[in-house]
């Protein structure tokens, strides 16, 4: 596909990165000559210097027949402005990023009569993204399918772990719940787990089944931790302004720490829900008088990836239950892996999954066949299907179907109940199928079969 980025900042270059991996043909355009020379010099991809918002620049990137032009400059005007430019010229699709609260509220009233496909909020995306793993704190990162009816969370196995030296299979028959492991991560090796593989202490494990019954595993394992009911934000800016809204919202008592006066009176005029304190987030002895040890989770949310990363591990020597840590720089994202905190989350990331999502669904001859793409590691996708009228499928047990070797079939939901996978399921019209996969281009549920007939 022939993707146009306007805009080379932090999410337009993630996108790059990615759309390029994918595959696609992609131009950026950007006012600034270093932002587009560093593109071209980095990824496969070609770039034209100048505004998006020029007519002739549009054409010059082959606006025209465009599959996706996508605007994520700065100012949300110009990315609305370039959209409804680029499809009077001829794109297919447009997507913009629009950040200011208000301005987002409004736009899903006018993204038809503006030509928008998908407008994206990175900072209300990551905040509802954090407010989802301080559900189901025991886990490090939580993705939620159908609705919530089955949760993907993310465990490491620590030391003293009971499940360390048992094969898959033994702790199916142990613990007799319904848990499907859908990926391990071990160091470098990341692989889609059968029955025989035998867990390890340091494994990453991402885990599929009914939040009921992975709180009960969680418990059994003595690793479970309460939903949170309060919590301290570091940083006061959009993330954590929609990450409080959200909160006070679900009953959780907030607390927001943030430095900048003018800002504490916007929150407190506009969250009078929450507390909100002026004060330096680095600041010890502010930390400890307003009760950080007393809280179920700490989120930091500074623009300073190394201030959260600082705040978070004073954190964790207080035993805080659940600590969340933005970090913005993939440089600074892969040194904090090392230092053991528990939730290390990335805006560009979260967002770059979403649009990744819309643009591979887009793909599908049958229009919305994927509902949601996560991008668990580099190498696996876990990815849901609504099964569509064409499914020609129906009634055969999974057992009995030639299913890719590098997809696993993580969960059928039907009807609202989540369904495990055994062997002698079966996949329906109108379910929504689970899959895990190391494979990539999937976008419709016919594309994780083998050709050829049924199993005999």
């Amino acid at each position: 596909m022939k993707i146009i980025v306007i805009g080379a900042g932090k999410i337009g270059a993630t996108l790059i990165e990615d759309f390029v991996k994918e595959g696609h043909d992609v131009i950026v355009v950007d006012k600034e000559e270093s932002r587009v020379d560093f593109v071209v010099n980095n990824y496969d991809a070609n770039g034209i210097v100048g505004s998006g918002l020029e007519r002739g620049i549009l054409l010059d990137a082959g606006v025209f027949g465009a599959d996706f032009l996508i605007a994520c400059t700065s100012r949300d005007e110009l990315n609305i402005l370039c959209c409804v430019l680029a499809k009077k010229l001829g794109a297919k699709k447009t997507i913009a990023r629009v950040r200011d609260p208000q301005l987002f509220a409004e736009i899903d009233s006018m993204r038809e009569y503006l030509g928008l496909d998908l407008a994206f909020n990175p900072e209300l995306q990551t905040a509802l993204e954090i407010a989802q793993v301080l559900k189901f704190p025991s886990a490090k990162n939580v993705e939620r399918f159908a609705d919530g009816k089955a949760l993907m969370v993310e465990f490491d196995i620590n030391e003293g772990n009971p499940i360390i030296g048992k094969s898959l299979k033994e702790i199916s028959a142990e613990y007799g719940y319904k848990l499907l492991f859908c990926m391990i991560k071990r160091g470098d090796k990341v692989l889609i787990p059968r029955g025989d593989f035998v867990i390890e202490r340091g494994d990453a494990t991402f885990i599929i089944a009914t939040e009921s019954e992975l709180a009960a595993f969680c418990k059994k394992l003595r690793i479970f931790k309460p939903r949170a009911k309060s919590v301290f934000i570091i940083g006061g800016g959009k993330i954590g302004y929609y990450l409080a809204k959200e909160l006070l919202e679900e009953g959780v008592s907030v607390k927001i720490l943030e430095s900048d006066k003018a800002r504490c009176e916007e929150l407190s005029a506009e969250l009078t829900g929450a507390t909100v304190l002026c004060g330096d987030g680095t600041d010890q002895s502010i930390l400890d008088e307003e009760g950080l040890k007393d809280s179920d989770g700490c989120i930091t949310l500074t623009g300073m990836d190394e201030e959260n990363v600082i705040i978070s591990l004073y954190a964790q020597q207080k035993s805080v239950d659940k600590i969340i840590t933005k970090v913005d720089r993939p440089s600074v994202s892969q040194m904090v892996k090392k230092l053991g905190l528990d939730t290390v989350l990335s805006p560009r990331t979260v967002i770059a999954n979403r649009i990744i999502m819309f643009v591979r669904a887009a793909q599908t001859e049958i229009k919305g066949q994927m509902d949601a793409l996560y991008i668990l590691h580099d190498k696996v996708e876990a990815l849901q299907f609504t099964v569509g009228d064409e499914f020609d499928k129906e009634d055969v047990p999974l057992s009995k179907l030639k299913i890719k070797k590098d997809v696993l079939v993580s969960g059928i939901v039907r009807d609202g109940e989540y369904i495990f996978p055994s062997g002698d399921a079966c996949i329906r019209k109108g379910d929504k199928i689970i899959v895990a996969t190391t494979l990539k281009q999937i976008g419709g549920l016919s594309d994780i079969f083998r050709a050829g007939t049924l199993k005999k």
